[in-house]
């Protein structure tokens, strides 16, 4: 099995742009992180540098307000990604963009994330679910010994529910490739 990563900071900008130009709308900061992070070619800290470059050099916008922004690739950052976005690999675009438009259309379809801990004897339930407007689509409980470890196990859900929601789903039928995918 490969990993692909991308550690070089103009990679990680190309990757970047790419993905903000290729969804077609300007976006919150949090769907940014997550559509750049969630497939692991970029790690938070890479994003977060290489995203305030960017803004600095005027090659993502920022729109809207304050407590409302939203970010796209400007002009510049534009004629930028023509010039190298030849240089990421496809699968790691294909992958990536394909995530990217599964995950905002997952949060757009009005889907609740709900995670909950459970002060039980001898250690702590959690609780989560997603729920859309008519009926819940996932829901998992687990016990566990330790509240630090629920905690983790919360946050982890709450920051990636879709993915979880997937890689179940995958794990349940019996495609494992979502999990052990080989980028060879």
């Amino acid at each position: 099995m490969i990993f692909l990563k991308l550690e070089n900071p103009t990679d990680v900008k190309i990757f970047i742009l790419f993905l903000l130009n290729s969804v077609g709308e300007a976006l919150n900061y949090n769907t940014v992180h997550d559509i750049v992070v969630q497939d692991e070619f970029v790690n938070h800290f890479d994003f977060a540098i290489c995203f305030s470059e960017l803004l600095e050099r005027g090659q993502i916008i920022e729109l809207g307000e304050e407590g409302n922004r939203l970010y796209a690739v400007s002009h510049t950052g534009k004629s930028v990604l023509e010039s190298y976005e030849s240089k990421l690999l496809t699968v790691i675009k294909d992958r990536a963009l394909r995530s990217a438009l599964r995950l905002i259309a997952f949060n757009r379809s009005g889907n609740r994330i709900i995670s909950r801990i459970t002060e039980e004897a001898n250690g702590y339930s959690l609780h989560c679910s997603i729920i859309d407007n008519q009926k819940t689509i996932f829901s998992t409980q687990v016990f566990v010994t330790e509240r630090a470890y629920a905690e983790k196990l919360k946050r982890n859900f709450d920051d990636r529910a879709e993915i979880i929601y997937r890689g179940s789903l995958s794990l349940l039928s019996g495609d494992v490739n979502f999990i052990f995918e080989d980028w060879s």
